[in-house]
């Protein structure tokens, strides 16, 4: 099941979780979002509901 995106959520990266807990800065209405990674590594990321990942602050995966 795919969940909305909002600003300020939590996430990971399904296929890239060396990148670890990211927090999202802005979606646009195309679902591209804007997030910033451990370490401020700054990602684009276009159709991120396929992509991301809801977590809680310890990196667990929130709704499962």
């Amino acid at each position: 099941m795919k969940h909305i995106l909002h600003v300020g959520e939590t996430v990971h990266h399904r296929k890239r979780k060396k990148w670890g807990v990211g927090k999202i800065t802005s979606v646009n209405s195309c679902g591209t979002a804007l997030v910033v990674f451990e370490g401020n590594k700054t990602v684009s990321i276009a159709k991120a509901i396929n992509y991301l990942v809801k977590v809680d602050i310890e990196g667990s995966v929130v709704g499962k």
